[in-house]
């Protein structure tokens, strides 16, 4: 099992507090992770040699969710978010 991580940022690089994202597997088993202070987030015990779809969830911006085939640890999976909605 990896770790999949990453930081959720204005287009100015602040980080977003309190994005929710999720990861979803294909069999549609959701989880969730709540973003700190500097937008920072993580998954720990991902199942390696699976595809998901990792989303952000944010009251003020529109990001666009992504595919992630894991297969190790996974860091630097950031967002960076565009104007506001």
């Amino acid at each position: 099992e990896v770790s999949v991580s990453g930081r959720v940022l204005t287009a100015e690089g602040r980080g977003l507090l309190n994005a929710v994202v999720t990861l979803t597997d294909s069999q549609g088993v959701t989880r969730r992770a709540y973003t700190g202070r500097t937008g920072a987030y993580r998954f720990d015990d991902v199942e390696s040699g699976r595809i998901y779809i990792i989303s952000v969830i944010s009251r003020h911006y529109q990001l666009s969710p992504r595919v992630l085939s894991v297969n190790d640890d996974l860091a630097d999976v950031d967002f960076v978010a565009g104007s506001g909605k």
